[in-house]
Formats: C-alpha cells, sequence, structure tokens
C-alpha cells in the first residue's frame, strides 16, 4: 500500500511539473558578441525574468549585433534582442541597409545606455583627431554591425571616403585583436561607457581614445534624434587624462509585434520592479533612470511594454 502511494505521489508531481513546463514560454534574447556590453546586459535581463516566475525562461545567443538582431527578429529567429536606436530607427523606416525591406513590425521594449562611437587608435599612430584616420589602417566594423552602421553615417558627415583609407571590415573583437597586434592603426568601437574591451586594450597597451566632436557631427547630431553626444569622464581608461565628448546611439532593448502583448508586459515589469538589481549588471547602466526607458526610442513601443509604464506612473 505504501508503495503504492510512493508511486502515485511519483506520477502526480511528473504530472504537474510536466504541466509547469508546459506552460511555461521560452524566449531567446539575441545580444552580440561576447566581449561587448550587449552579452552581459541581455544575461542579467534573462536572469531577472527567470527569477520573476512568471511563466518565462529567457536564453541568450551572442550574434552578430545590432543589424543582425533586428533581422533575425523581423524572421523569427529570436524573441527579443539588444540593438543600437540608430539601426533600429533605420530598420523601422526602411532607410539605409534596410532601403526596401523595412522591419514595420519592430517595437521597443525600453530604452537603455548610451553607447557612444569611440575611436581608439595606437599613440604611435600620431592620431589625436577622427580626420587624421586618412591614409592610416582602420577598421569601420563588420558589414551589417551596429558599428559599421554609425561609422558610415559619421564618414559621410566628415566627407571622408573608404578609399582615403585602410579601411578593414572585421568584428569588435578581431578589431581590438588587430590593434594588439599592430596590424591596424586604430578600430571604431560603438559601447557603453567603460566597456570590458576597451577597458582591457587601454591596460594593455598604449592607446588614444580620440575625441569626436567634429564640428561636421553637430549637423548630424540635429539631424537624427537617435544620435547625441556624450561626454567620457577624465580616468573612465587608462591614459585618458582628459575628459573627453564622443557622439552616438543608444542601446535599446526591441521584439516584434509578433510577440504576445502579456509576455512584453510580463518582461517590462519584471525589469522594472528589479531596476536597482538590473542597474548593478554593468558599469554603463549604473546611472539608468526608469526615465531613460522611454527616451531615443527608434520604434514606436510595443503594447506590453507601453502597459508596464502606464502602470508604473512613467506614462
Amino acid at each position: 500500500m505504501k508503495r503504492l502511494i510512493v508511486v502515485l505521489l511519483a506520477l502526480a508531481l511528473g504530472l504537474v511539473t510536466h504541466q509547469a513546463l508546459a506552460q511555461r514560454q521560452f524566449l531567446t534574447i539575441g545580444t552580440a558578441s561576447v566581449v561587448g556590453i550587449y552579452y552581459p546586459v541581455g544575461g542579467a535581463t534573462g536572469q531577472i525574468i527567470n527569477q520573476a516566475e512568471v511563466g518565462l525562461r529567457a536564453t541568450v545567443e551572442a550574434t552578430g549585433g545590432s543589424a543582425f538582431n533586428v533581422r533575425a527578429l523581423a524572421a523569427g529567429e529570436l524573441d527579443l534582442a539588444l540593438a543600437q536606436s540608430d539601426v533600429v530607427y533605420q530598420a523601422y523606416n526602411g532607410e539605409a541597409a534596410f532601403e526596401g525591406e523595412a522591419v514595420s513590425e519592430l517595437r521597443t521594449v525600453m530604452g537603455l545606455h548610451a553607447e557612444p562611437l569611440h575611436l581608439v587608435c595606437s599613440r604611435e599612430s600620431g592620431i589625436t583627431k577622427v580626420r587624421d584616420i586618412v591614409g592610416k589602417r582602420v577598421n569601420i566594423g563588420n558589414p551589417g554591425s551596429g558599428i559599421r552602421f554609425t561609422v558610415e553615417q559619421a564618414l559621410r558627415a566628415l566627407e571622408i571616403d573608404l578609399d582615403d583609407f585602410d579601411a578593414y571590415n572585421l568584428t569588435a573583437p578581431e578589431g581590438v585583436d588587430f590593434l594588439r597586434d599592430r596590424r591596424v592603426d586604430c578600430f571604431f568601437f560603438t559601447v557603453g561607457i567603460g566597456g570590458a574591451a576597451l577597458q582591457d586594450i587601454s591596460t594593455t597597451q598604449d592607446v588614444v581614445f580620440v575625441p569626436m566632436d567634429d564640428p561636421a557631427f553637430e549637423a548630424l547630431v540635429e539631424e537624427f534624434p537617435y544620435f547625441a553626444f556624450t561626454e567620457v569622464p577624465a580616468g573612465t581608461y587608462r591614459g585618458q587624462e582628459e575628459d573627453i565628448t564622443l557622439f552616438g546611439v543608444k542601446a535599446l532593448f526591441v521584439t516584434t509585434t509578433d510577440l504576445d502583448e502579456e509576455v512584453v508586459y510580463k518582461v517590462t515589469k519584471a525589469v522594472l520592479d528589479n531596476l536597482e538589481d538590473f542597474t548593478r549588471i554593468h558599469p554603463a547602466l549604473n546611472h539608468l533612470t526608469e526615465e531613460d526607458f522611454l527616451s531615443g526610442l527608434g520604434a514606436p513601443l510595443h503594447p506590453g511594454a507601453e502597459r508596464a509604464y502606464q502602470e508604473a506612473g512613467l506614462l
């Protein structure tokens, strides 16, 4: 009799577990390379979602970056993703690399940290301002990456052609390695202030962080709402003795209209309810506020996110 009771209890427990798993929805979050900020931010967001016990289970994928993520969202290969605000704007409006293939179903879940465009050069290159890259070996990012999008717009504003310097089409981690091996003079890197890859290269190599404050960028910032200037405090990176001005974009957490409103509501609410933990994920998020979630958005808010912000009194 006792054995029968034990067997029945085991079967009941198994049935409950099976039903719980069946009711749980699995989400895949697209990030970028593991050396950037998107990967740890995506991973920590997934952890917050999982710990909220709201019937969702999130996993993180390292990807090719912003443009890849947007296309993967449109193809149904990702559920949520991080992407630069300029890429989101261009994709939603069918501009630049997305001309003729607008991702009209793209929606914003939340705005995150500023992602200025860094130009990092070896000190021996002699580069002190962005226009000095002419004639040098410079990594501009791999095709389809968010870095590449921003760099191309910056070059157009400066009226510098790719033929004016030796352009390399490497991923962000490869660009860092090539500078370390002296195979390039500089690399562009769009990343939150204090990114691990930049901290590392500044402590192991003699590099300079070049200001991105050319007057040509003022018109760019004025024309495109997803761009803004950012001040990087002195001492952020080794050897950076003065404040420098950079310009760039913002990181966004995005999805599409295909993701259910209730799911997006639960994701957004989980982050809002754990904002203090969320802002401890990375130094780039340390000063993130609730208001930042709603600024610099490249696409409309998802209805589920909008409902969460309304309940929180932010809309």
